[in-house]
């Protein structure tokens, strides 16, 4: 029998130490976007789920994730920690120090000095062909977003002047021009990409990254636009089930067909893969050469 007036029974330091890993293993479902960091490269996932010692972040299946991983919420904001698990595009990261979750959940608008924090972009070097009118201008891709796109060339734009970008990976954006500084071009597209596949596209830049140096320098020097082509064809997609079974998706005379294909289909396999008319694997390197040799060629051609 507990007497009305009586003091509340003081805690033990065991019960307390025990509600506070409570609190500590509690896991808040979430589906935020977020800038992934890993030694192999950079891609966009989303955080499915967050405690105050880890995290579950969704990746596409093809992005390398290291021992330790970032990820960027904000400029401001990272989380930083050791994965321990990977199964296809999930993975389980334990933070290195507890975290506040209030502070993580926290608007972006917080940010000090009325200034709002930004979702960061990808940095990265990639070429891109942008078209002004029918006047093609080769530029390096310096950081990208759903949003826009911040690229490098020697060509002198005009502030508001509507662009095609053309990659072979990605097909064709539009945009319009922001800001230029130097060499740099500040670009807005038309319209957000699709986060899907911006994130396929990216999976396949840092594929083709991973490629021995040498093989793509041997590429660049010997093969002429035609050989890369011409070498290569038909280009097979294979798609790949968890069991190892092989089914042909599509055959093509493309390079730029067969990359819009793999995209397409790497979202419903467990690896998608192309192969030559030898049924001999190609990387990704060598489809991405293949297919801005076939773009440059067709813009020769309507110039001559």
């Amino acid at each position: 029998m507990i007497e009305s007036g009586a003091l509340p029974v003081p805690l033990s330091d065991a019960v307390l130490e025990e509600e506070d890993r409570r609190k500590q293993d509690r896991h808040i479902a979430m589906l935020r976007l977020a800038k992934i960091k890993t030694d192999a490269g950079e891609g966009w996932g989303f955080i499915k789920n967050l405690s105050a010692t880890g995290m579950m972040v969704e990746v596409h299946p093809n992005f390398e994730l290291g021992d330790t991983v970032s990820a960027l919420l904000t400029e401001d904001q990272e989380l930083s920690g050791t994965v321990r698990w990977r199964k296809q595009a999930l993975a389980g990261i334990e933070f290195s120090a507890p975290i506040d979750i209030s502070k993580v959940l926290a608007k972006p608008s917080d940010a000090g000095q009325g200034r709002v924090s930004r979702l960061p972009r990808i940095e990265m070097k990639h070429p891109i062909n942008l078209y002004q009118g029918s006047r093609l201008v080769h530029a390096d891709i310096c950081d990208i977003s759903p949003a826009g796109i911040c690229v490098a060339t020697d060509f002198t734009f005009e502030i508001g002047k509507n662009l095609k970008l053309s990659v072979p990976e990605l097909l064709d954006i539009n945009g319009t021009v922001r800001w230029q500084s130097g060499n740099r071009v500040g670009i807005v597209f038309s319209q957000r990409l699709p986060l899907n596949d911006l994130m396929v596209w990216l999976s396949t830049f840092y594929r083709a990254a991973r490629i021995d140096a040498d093989e793509l320098s041997v590429l660049n020097k010997e093969s002429t636009a035609d050989d890369l082509a011409i070498n290569s064809l038909p280009f097979q997609v294979i798609g790949h089930d968890d069991l190892g079974k092989e089914i042909l998706i599509d055959t093509m005379d493309s390079a730029t067909e067969a990359l819009t294909q793999f995209k397409a289909t790497s979202k419903f396999f467990y690896r998608v893969s192309i192969r030559n008319a030898d049924n001999v694997e190609l990387s990704i390197g060598t489809i991405v050469l293949s297919a801005f040799a076939e773009e440059r060629a067709a813009a020769k051609s309507q110039v001559s």
